[in-house]
């Protein structure tokens, strides 16, 4: 888990309006956030075509390039 030393910008009513992070820090965030979407967009990949899978309407690879030639 990242580990945050975040600090605040508050505005004159003492509001927290923006944070100042370590550029590591920061740089660390956005990759495990790009990891995080990855991994989603797989999830979501394989719940949208599960139900073709197994009903067996699909294509794989090998089959499609020999029906190229």
């Amino acid at each position: 888990m990242l580990q945050l030393q975040e600090q605040y910008i508050t505005n004159v009513e003492g509001e927290r309006i923006a944070v100042i992070l370590n550029i590591n820090a920061y740089q660390k965030l956005l990759d495990e956030m790009d990891e995080f979407l990855c991994w989603k967009g797989y999830q979501q990949a394989v719940e949208e075509t599960e139900s073709e899978i197994e009903a067996g309407d699909f294509v794989t690879l090998e089959h499609y390039l020999a029906s190229e030639v």
